[in-house]
């Protein structure tokens, strides 16, 4: 989705003033992070609309025609699950692209539902991790995207790689609590 700005703005100074840009820190980035997670007011809901929204973007940026696989939590398999048949993650995607609070790959078309790049952490406003499957170049790749005790976001990858037939696409995986299952 691109973003549109609203009406250019004329900035008229009477002097040259010295001035700074605005940054966040690093160290200071767990305290934003954590702004950004908590910034659902349904938490659950947000989970299953902002994740949903991700994978049918991930097949419209694929031009895939197969449609997008949702799991709905069971007292047997208490976890929702979103599985998309887009392109996949390299682990340097993970690590380097949806690592990245605010960074988005969609802003240049009006074809996609997002653009602002902290939906995909959405489970993390409803629990404390969440799995994230990447099915690309024929190996499967598995992450635990987790708030660690420093209120750090942070990704790990978990297990080996695995050869793989499964088409491409990410898959994501959130524990759902027992009063929420129904």
């Amino acid at each position: 989705m691109i973003i549109t700005k609203e009406k250019s703005k004329e900035v008229v100074q009477s002097h040259d003033f010295e001035s700074v840009n605005c940054t966040i820190d690093a160290e200071d980035m767990r305290y934003v992070a954590s702004l950004l997670r908590n910034n659902y007011s349904n938490p659950p809901l947000a989970v299953v609309r902002e994740i949903s929204a991700n994978a049918l973007d991930a097949n419209q940026e694929a031009n895939v025609t197969r449609q997008v696989e949702i799991t709905i939590p069971s007292k047997f398999n208490p976890h929702f699950c979103v599985r998309d048949f887009g392109n996949g993650l390299s682990k340097e995607d993970v690590f380097g692209l949806y690592s990245k609070y605010g960074k988005s790959t969609k802003r240049p078309s009006n074809n996609y539902i997002g653009a602002f790049g902290i939906g995909k952490f959405a489970p993390l406003s409803y629990g404390e991790n969440f799995t994230c499957v990447s099915y690309h170049g024929g190996v499967k790749k598995t992450y635990n995207v987790f708030v660690n005790d420093d209120d750090d976001t942070k990704i790990a990858m978990i297990g080996e790689a695995e050869p793989t037939n499964e088409p491409t696409g990410l898959s994501i995986e959130v524990a759902v609590s027992d009063s929420d299952v129904s």
